[in-house]
């Protein structure tokens, strides 16, 4: 996951986030009874203690896939104005078809004209 996910994410579950080497990042919350939770871009684990951890040996594992930002898509107005699935995090909707759908809906309202395009093609 990249460093803006991470952040976010640790806020919502309490947690560190950290760069874990080579631009990847992790959360890691640390429980009460001394277990470690470990979130990264494509599984939650959960280790007895650190030194799990440091060996790679997870007691329990959830696969998942959260994608990368530049994967979603984005619906944009004619003025230029960006309207996310969750604006508070900033992520578009993971189908373009999905977002091609709440764009025509909109449309169809009358709340303007709209289109969609990749959430990495947006200018920085």
């Amino acid at each position: 996951m990249d460093e803006r996910t991470a952040e976010q994410l640790s806020a919502i579950v309490g947690g560190e986030a950290w760069q874990s080497g080579g631009g990847i990042y992790l959360v890691t919350v640390n429980r009460d009874d001394g277990s470690l939770v470990v979130f990264s871009g494509d599984s939650i684990c959960e280790y007895e203690n650190d030194e799990a951890f440091d060996a790679g040996r997870a007691s329990k594992t959830i696969l998942l896939t959260i994608p990368e930002t530049e994967e979603l898509y984005v619906i944009v107005d004619l003025k230029g104005n960006v309207y996310y699935l969750d604006d508070k995090m900033e992520r578009g909707w993971r189908y373009e078809e999905d977002a091609a759908h709440e764009a025509r809906a909109w449309e169809s309202r009358g709340e303007g004209r709209f289109s969609v395009v990749r959430q990495s093609e947006l200018p920085a």
